[in-house]
This record gives structure tokens, sequence and C-alpha cells, in this order.
């Protein structure tokens, strides 16, 4: 019996233990199971997130030897016209900037609005296209000019106005205005190829052996010198006190059998120009109306927009000039004892059929040449870089007188045969170029409804903050700062909300504020505003946080995006505390975990798929929504975009309706 008494006790001990280490495993596992007792959400890649930035391909080919130039991506053309000059405008925001590398390259992707279907590549340095715009197409933006795309592709159909089939070098091309051309040319002055109305080709190679294509200028790469050029004339100075007689601007050949090349290097200039030469006997006058002229370039332009960005001229591009004897035969070499001057008709190429035939030479415009009646009517100055040896052509289509609107270089067989002790030099300094920072500002404006998980009014202004990450980074593209501002704008919120910004591990850096905010550093995280009601309230205006990093930390092409939030009800040092997050963004390790897929939420988006609780909107200034109106009363192709996964209506934000009262 006694032992029977025993067993049973131990049976009734070891099933009380069983039932109370089952009841003890529920209840560890209702406590620190957060998916615990919730259904089961369905695959994030089932919900639209809301994205109103998407990524995009970006690939650049300058195909210029030494160039270093900074992209800067607008959504709109930067460029306008200022006293027929054409300037970038004031105040306008990139939406990308990258450095190239050392050959005017670049490969990799841009994170732009989504609403984008075509942008505006520009960049300040020479030798290149200033602005070109660029269709997107198939998440990708190219620019190339490396290679000739196929006519048949990208021409339209003109009405050709010189039939070249007939006669050979010089082409006539207006007998009366003594105007003749070294080359053939097609729409828009393409030196490459000519097509007919049909797209066919008239002819594949209109100018054999006419341009030659240089990568160095002495030891120099080209874009090095180019860099040069442009750092001693400047981008808009007046360069006036450079400009001397006619005797001393043009090229006097003091030795026979000289050969004479013009290379081209940059357009500045908003007119489409043609550019040529003539030539005189040294010593006596000359009547530039009178004389023969001979076209070198029919237009001055890198790229046409009307094909579709087809090169037409690339820095380096070389032309020998050719000498007439009395019999009329060629010669590429000049006598001693002439003088070659220049020429441009301004804005003198025509390819929009604007009162005469496309791609006629307009010799209606001004004729401006390097022999005026006065010297200040002088377009055109030459001067001497010391360290190449070569002469430097600028010419003034307008009136700045920057006397960059085209810039060229005569390259002679040799030195002192056109070498004049008069003309201007440029010093070998023989300093290294460096390329400044750069920087690249992005903005916004994050809005946030607080009721989360259990849904609300999706009125999208619980919170609402802009914000400004200023980027700053060198020509190798290696990030040094960052500078971001916050601004509250709006608060229709119940709690007392804290906005917050959680940024990578690897690019925290070194944190400062020109105001108090509480860095939470064991989940690189920042809360800015700890009450934005308050905030908001007290008009404290925008905080700024800079981070500072160690040269070569970290490439721009690695920068990550940060991760918002607000904090529900905030309290200092609190844990398990209530995050809300843009779409399919992580909580941080300090949120409640169970919160996360309860209620009516999925990643952070009603479970329906209707709503987000938070956006990131690509613009300052965003209207908040009357409060406890959802955002699509009064954004009414909210719902549009969203019910097609982002592909309709993607500029919604701009189209607000006041609601009627």
């Amino acid at each position: 019996m006694t032992h029977k008494r025993l067993f049973n006790i131990s049976s009734v001990i070891a099933t009380a233990a069983f039932i109370s280490g089952l009841l003890a495993g529920c209840m560890e596992k209702d406590l620190y199971d957060p998916n615990y007792g919730k259904d089961p959400v369905p695959d994030p890649g089932e919900y639209f997130g809301f994205e109103t930035r998407g990524d995009v391909k970006l690939s650049v080919n300058y195909d210029l030897p030494g160039l270093i130039a900074l992209l800067e991506v607008y959504d709109e053309d930067p460029m306008e016209t200022v006293d027929n000059e054409s300037v970038k405008k004031e105040g306008i925001e990139a939406l990308f900037k990258i450095y190239t590398d050392k050959n005017g390259k670049y490969e990799g992707k841009m994170n732009i609005p989504t609403s984008v279907e075509s942008i505006y590549l520009y960049t300040s340095s020479w030798g290149v296209p200033r602005c070109v715009k660029l269709d997107l197409k198939d998440g990708l933006a190219s620019l190339d000019m490396s290679k000739i795309t196929s006519p048949s592709a990208n021409t339209k159909a003109v009405t050709r106005s010189y039939n070249f089939s007939k006669g050979s070098v010089p082409y006539t091309i207006n007998s009366s205005a003594n105007l003749y051309s070294l080359c053939k040319w097609g729409n828009c002055g393409l030196l490459s190829y000519i097509v007919d109305q049909s797209h066919q080709y008239i002819d594949d190679n209109p100018n054999p052996g006419y341009i030659t294509h240089i990568g160095k200028v002495g030891a120099e790469d080209i874009g090095v010198f180019t860099k040069r050029m442009m750092q001693f004339f400047g981008n808009s100075a007046d360069n006036s006190e450079l400009v001397r007689e006619s005797g001393v601007t043009n090229i006097s050949v003091k030795q026979d059998g000289t050969t004479l090349d013009v290379v081209f290097l940059n357009r500045s200039a908003s007119y489409n120009n043609t550019f040529g030469y003539y030539y005189y006997k040294t010593g006596e006058g000359v009547d530039p109306a009178k004389v023969k002229k001979y076209i070198v370039f029919p237009n001055v332009m890198m790229v046409s927009q009307e094909l579709y960005n087809e090169s037409i001229l690339k820095c380096g591009d070389k032309v020998r000039l050719c000498y007439f004897g009395e019999d009329g035969k060629a010669s590429q070499t000049f006598p001693k004892g002439y003088t070659v001057g220049w020429f441009i008709y301004a804005d003198g190429y025509n390819y929009k059929n604007v009162g005469q035939q496309s791609d006629e030479i307009n010799i209606h415009k001004p004729l401006l040449t390097s022999n005026p009646a006065k010297t200040k009517g002088q377009n055109f100055i030459t001067v001497k870089d010391t360290k190449s040896g070569r002469v430097i052509i600028g010419v003034e289509d307008a009136g700045n007188k920057s006397y960059c609107d085209l810039l060229f270089y005569v390259d002679a067989s040799s030195e002192t045969s056109v070498d004049d002790s008069n003309r201007p030099n440029i010093p070998d300094n023989d300093k290294p170029i460096e390329e400044p920072d750069a920087q690249e500002n992005l903005l916004g404006t994050l809005a946030f409804e607080d009721i989360w998980p259990n849904g609300g009014d999706y009125d999208m202004n619980d919170v609402v903050v802009e914000y400004c990450r200023a980027t700053y980074f060198d020509s190798n593209n290696m990030i040094n700062k960052i500078v971001d501002t916050f601004t509250p704008t709006h608060d229709g919120a119940m709690y007392e909300n804290a906005f917050a910004y959680q940024i990578d591990k690897g690019q925290f850096g070194k944190v400062t504020s020109d105001k108090d905010i509480k860095v939470e550093s064991e989940i690189s995280s920042i809360i800015v505003f700890p009450s934005v009601k308050q905030a908001v309230k007290g008009k404290v205006g925008t905080y700024t946080i800079t981070r500072t990093f160690d040269k070569a930390s970290f490439n721009k092409e690695n920068l990550k995006v940060y991760n918002p939030y607000i904090i529900v009800g905030y309290a200092a040092n609190q844990k398990n505390r209530t995050e809300v997050h843009l779409p399919k963004h992580e909580a941080t390790a300090y949120a409640d975990a169970s919160l996360i897929g309860s209620g009516n939420d999925a990643y952070y988006i009603d479970s329906e798929g209707a709503y987000p609780f938070a956006i990131d909107i690509p613009m300052s200034d965003f209207v908040p929504v009357t409060e406890t109106h959802n955002i699509d009363t009064e954004y009414p192709y909210f719902k549009d975009w969203a019910d097609s996964g982002g592909a309709k209506h993607t500029n919604w934000y701009k189209e607000y309706r006041s609601p009627q009262k």
C-alpha cells in the first residue's frame, strides 16, 4: 500500500508538473512570440508600397579623355535665354548629382520621383553638351557620344537645300555671298552621313577623311586641356581685355608649307552658328564680304535633339584648312605671306524650316568676322597657350563679351610660323586642377497616420514634416558630410508623437546639431522632435543635424535611404514603443513587435491595401488634408494611383482640391 500510495502521489506530482509546463509554455509563447494569435499576413510583394520615388539607370558616355564632369539631373529644363545668352536658371534644384570617371563616363542608378518621364542632363564642364534632354525608356536614361546610330531610326524628313552631288571642294553654297564649303552635310549639320526623305542613305560617307579626332593636346588629355581653358576664360566673365586688332587676332603665316588644323573644343552659345575661315595677303586690307569664305563647320552643335541626341561635333574634332591656288586647286599647306581670318554667321544654321529650306545657311543672319571695321566691334580673340603652344580662338556671337561662346584652337605644323609677340598668353602655372566638392539636395515631405495598427481616417496629417538632405561629396564621389534639416509643418494628432529617423550604422558619422536632439546610438536613430505637437505649436522652426565622415569613408553610390518614423505617445527612454514607419520599412529594435501585423496592419499598409500609414512625398509645400478627411477626398487622383500600383497619375500630390464648403 505504501508503495502504491507513493506511486500515486508521484503520478499526481508529475501530472501537475506537466500541466504547469504546458501553461508556462503557453504563457511564454504568448509573451515572447510577436506573431502569436495573429492571422498570417500575405507576402509583402502582394502590396503596393506607395513609393513615390524609384531607381532609374543612368548611362552617360561623353567619350572625352581626361574629363571629370559633374552630372546634374533635372525634371525640367534648367536653362533659359537671357540677353541672347543661354544661362542656368537660379534656384532650380537637381534631382540627382554625380561625378563621371576620368573619361567622362558614368554607369549607375539614381533614385528619382516616379512621375518623371524625361530628364535634362546638365553639366557645367566644357567640351561636352551643356544640357541634353533624355527620355526614360525601360527604366534607363542614356547618352552615348562614342557611336553613330542608324539613320533609319532617328532622322526626320527634310527638303535638302544644296546638291552636293555636283562639283568638288570647295562646294559652292552661295556665290553672290562668296560662301563656299570644305564639306558636305546632312540633317542638322551632320557630317557623317546624309539621308533623303525616306531615311535612305544619299551618302554614307560624304566627307572621307575630313574630320580626324584627337584625344590629347601634346601630352595632355584633351579633357584636361579644355578644363584649363575653362579656368582661364571663365564661364561668363568679361574677357574684352583680350581683344586685339585684326592683325594680331588673325593667323599670319610666316613659313612656306605651313599646315593649319582647326580643332573644335566647346560650345557655350545658344545660337546655332556657322563657322569658317578666309585668307588674304598679309598687310593688305580685306573686305570679308567680298573675299571667298570657306565653311569648316556648318553647325557648331554637339548633339541634336532633332536627331535623338545624335553627335554632330565632339571636342577634339579636327579639320585641316585648305588653301586654293589661282588655278582653284586645293592645297593642304599655306604659303608664307598670307593671313587667315575667321567668320561666323551668328545663328546662321537653320534646321527648323523657318523662312527657308531646312539645313540652309542663312546669309541674312549677321556675318561676324575677325576683320571688323572697328576693333570695338571685334567678335574674335586669339590667345597663345604657353603650355601646349597652341593658339586658342574664342568667339563672341552676341554681346556678353565672354568670347567663349565657341572655342577652337589652331594646330600649326610650325609654331613659329604663326606666332605673334603681341598676342595674349595663357600662363603655364603647372598647378593640378582640383574639382570642387558638390552638393546634392534631396527635398520632400513626410506624412504620418498615428492610429496604427488599428486603422484610422487616413487623412495623413497627424504628423507632417518637411526635410532636406544635403549630401556633400568630392570628385571621386566620396561623401564627407551630410546635413539634414527637418521642419515640422503640421500636427493633426491627439497624441504627443515624436519624430525620428534611423540611419544605416555604417553611415552614421559624427553627429552635431544646432538644437537639442536625442541620439539613440544602439539603434542608429535620432529623435528630432520629442513632441511634434509642441514643436508646431511653439514654432520651433527648422532643426539642422550635421554628420561628418572621414575622407574616403563611403561612396555616394552606396548611400542608404533613411528610415523615418514617428513614435506614438512618446515617453523618454521608452521600450516596446509604438512606431509608425513608411510602408515595408522595418521597425527599430525598440519597437513593440507584437503590434506589427496586428489590427489592420500589413507592413505599415492598411491590410486592404488602400492606404499607407506613412508616405514620403517628393516635394515641399505639400498641402495637408482637412482633419478626418481621407487623403483621396482632396487629392482625387490618389486612389487611381494606388489602385494602379503606382502606374497612373504619378504626380497625384500636385493636384490638390480644397473641400467644398
